[in-house]
């Protein structure tokens, strides 16, 4: 069997299978460089509270929920995009009929879920930022007392 045969006949496959060993690849390069930039900051910021605590200044801790939801409004759109991308890749690969029509819908729904992931987050965000700042408080005192 020619090689321009195989090729033509086999080419969708090749593709995806390219694809998926580029992916492979690249989460072997970039997890454990994240994983080591993570521990990295966990040292220093334990640095930095265990010289404040020597000198007896008290460090505000750092919000964790914010950096959640944050992350998850990041993320969320991230893992849409790509499963998105995902099942358009393998509806061209494997020469669908109706790759317009699916792609249009997956894509749409993917937009939509994004949309609602950045505007939760965003709307959470600024709720935790009320909640830290004592907003809440001072809106409460201000209110007349209810008969």
């Amino acid at each position: 069997m020619p090689l321009e045969v195989f090729l033509q006949q086999h080419s969708g496959e090749i593709t995806i299978l390219l694809l998926s060993t580029m992916l492979l690849l690249t989460l072997l390069i970039l997890v454990p460089q994240l994983l080591r930039a993570q521990k990295q900051a966990v040292e220093l910021r334990h640095a930095e509270n265990m010289r404040a605590l020597e000198q007896g200044i008290p460090l505000p801790r750092a919000d964790e929920r914010s950096v959640f939801a944050g992350r998850t409004a990041l993320l969320v759109p991230i893992v849409c995009v790509c499963a998105a991308g995902t099942v358009t890749s393998f509806l061209v690969a494997y020469k669908s009929d109706i790759v317009f029509a699916v792609s249009l819908s997956v894509w749409c729904v993917a937009g939509v879920v994004s949309l609602a992931a950045i505007t939760g987050g965003v709307a959470l965000l600024g709720r935790l930022a009320q909640l830290v700042s004592g907003m809440d408080d001072e809106e409460e005192r201000s209110r007349p007392p209810a008969e």
